[in-house]
Parts: C-alpha cells; structure tokens; sequence
C-alpha cells in the first residue's frame, strides 16, 4: 500500500486580505502523479509554491517524507520545480543549465558530467550538450528544464504549467513523456494546469480547485464521471444542466420533475428529499439521439437546431421546450441532420451536481 509523501494540512495563504489558497488539506502519495486542475486564480500555483518553499503558509503545515517543512528553505527542501517559462539561463548551454544544480552543490566534475549526461540521455536529449536555448525548439527546451529539476534526484518533482508555452499537437507529445519518464521513475510528481484534458489524460489523482479551496480529489474517472458539484461538472468536460424538483428518492432511486418531462437516475444522496430543488447534470456523449422513441423511461422529444462536425463525433443542438441539450453522436455528419428526434437520458448517467 502506499505510503503518504506529501501532506498539506488546512493550509491558508494571503496575499493583503484575499486568501489565495483558503484551508487546503491533501494527501499525495509517493509514486503518484498527481494535479492540481483549476481556472486562473484558483490558487493552485500558489499551493505549488508553498510545497516548493518559495511562499510561507499563514497557517497549516506542509510535510513532505514525514518531515514538517514550514520552515525549511526552498534549498534545503527535497523538492525540484519546473516552471512555465521554463526559466532556462540563455548564456549557458544546455549541459551548463542541466548541471547548474548540481554546481551548486559543489559535486565533484567527473560526477557531474556522468549525471549530466545520463540525465540527458533520460530524457532524449544526447548530443545538444553544447547548444544554447535559443538553437532549441520549444519541446527540446521543456525536456531541458525537465532535465535540470531530475538530476538533482529530488523526492518531489513539482510542474508549473509546463506546457502552455507549446502548440497544441506538440503539447501532447511532450505531456506523454513526461508521463512516460514519471512512470519510469517512480517518482512523485505534483503538476499545476488549467487544461482540463490534459489533466484527464496524464495523472492518477486530480485535485480540482475554485477559489482557493479543493473542491473535489479523485481519478480522473471519479472526477469526470462523478463530479462533486456544478463547478466540477462544469469546469471539466462539457455537461447540460436541468434544474428540477425531487418527486421520489428511495433506495437509491430519485425522481426529477425538470418541467418537460420526469427523469429517473440512480443516485446515492440519502439526504435527498422529495420537494428538494435540484440542478442535474449529464454528459453530451452519455444522450442517445435516435429518429424514433425508445420504449423507455427519461425519453424526451426535440427539434435539432444545430450541428457541427468535429471529427470522431457530431455535436447536435437539441431543443427541448426552453432548454436546449447538447449532445455528441460518434462519427457522422451535420448533413441534412434537421427535425425532430428523441433523446434518451440512461438513469446512470445523469448526476444530482447542486440542491439549490
């Protein structure tokens, strides 16, 4: 079983008055890559740097290997950090920005080089030893700050959005390899991004934050599929919303009055109540769009309003009385995709996200 590798605990930090991160409590475990998933200003970059040191927490207590750290210097912390800018020296070399660290450490030179140079190796990088920044693309130059945080052999390596300086295919790319490497070496890694795919893509544990607080930690699954809120639902992948009022709720099964019709699902919530006001969310992908009613429950009757092609599926807009749902139809095309059709809503995947 894994052991706990870093700790935050009620953890609260300002800047003047605003609390930035606002009594954030998390458990990483050691050999996870975990993500702090957010929009701009959540808070997750800071909580990043309090783990690295940089920033001092108002109140709580960070641990990192069974060791308190509030007050332990950046230097002094098992941590190694890779930033958004990458922050790589322009006058030194590659192998010079990679072994700066170690320098620092006053390492012997023979000791240096090998690890230098295996590190390179590591990552893919053999050969550019003597190129400077500027002769390096961008994906060359992530690998390269990359490589400057592992040849320290840090416990914790910490990414700071590390990839939004790249274009979208080779974001991709290099996103997988910093997998592929995290995976190969066991090492506990703790990633900041706003994307919410990439997060999905890449980590064992995600930790969604709005306003300085966490809101919701589990699998990219769990995260995805069973969103603790609205915000999550929201924020992570695309979802339509209903607000309704509870007709039944018993043993796991619920009843949704949301005007046009009733929705059945299945749902764990024993504090629902009948007359509750709800919000319901459900994802595109989880509506069955067909021509004619199925003969099942949570079936509602719309008109396509729109649609548009985007490769592995179709999104359709549906309009439903005052609503319109958005749902995705694997493959196809937009082509004569008009009139009426009938959506059906499986009990299973539809959420209560609020109780308004």
């Amino acid at each position: 079983m894994s052991t706990v590798h870093v700790r935050l605990i009620h953890v609260v930090k300002r800047f003047g008055t605003t609390p930035a991160v606002d009594d954030v409590s998390l458990d990483v475990l050691e050999g996870s890559f975990t993500t702090l998933l957010g929009p701009s200003g959540c808070g997750k970059t800071t909580t990043l740097r309090l783990i690295a040191g940089f920033y001092e927490p108002d109140q709580g207590e960070i641990w990192i290997g069974g060791k308190k750290m509030n007050d332990v210097p950046p230097h002094r912390r098992p941590t190694a950090m890779v930033f958004q800018e990458y922050a790589l020296f322009p006058h030194m070399t590659v192998f010079e920005n990679v072994a700066y660290g170690l320098r620092m450490r006053r390492l012997p030179r023979r000791e240096i080089e090998e690890r230098v140079g295996s590190i390179l190796e590591f990552v893919g990088l053999p050969g550019l030893e003597g190129k400077f920044p500027h002769q390096l693309s961008g994906g060359q130059q992530q690998r390269v700050a990359l490589a400057r945080a592992l040849v320290v052999e840090p416990e914790v390596l910490l990414l700071d959005e590390p990839l939004s300086n790249l274009d979208a295919k080779l974001r991709i790319r290099v996103r997988t390899e910093i997998r592929e490497i995290q995976r190969r070496l066991k090492k506990t890694t703790i990633y900041v991004t706003h994307d919410q795919e990439e997060a999905l893509s890449i980590s064992d544990v995600i930790a969604v934050m709005d306003r300085g607080r966490i809101v919701q930690v589990g699998t990219p699954t769990e995260i995805y599929h069973r969103p603790a809120n609205r915000f999550v639902a929201d924020f992570v992948g695309l979802a339509n919303f209903a607000t309704g009022r509870v007709v039944e709720a018993s043993d796991g099964r619920v009843s949704v009055d949301i005007g046009v019709s009733r929705l059945s699902l299945i749902e764990e919530d024993a504090r629902l109540r009948p007359g509750d006001q709800v919000v319901v969310s459900v994802r595109p992908e989880a509506i069955h769009l067909s021509l004619h009613p199925p003969a099942q429950e949570n079936t509602l009757k719309g008109v396509i309003t729109s649609a548009s092609f985007l490769g592995s599926v179709t999104r359709y807009w549906v309009r439903v009385g005052e609503m319109e749902w958005i749902v995705d139809v694997p493959g196809g095309a937009p082509e004569g995709a008009t009139g009426e059709r009938y959506l059906f809503l499986p009990p299973e995947n539809i959420r209560v996200v609020e109780k308004v």
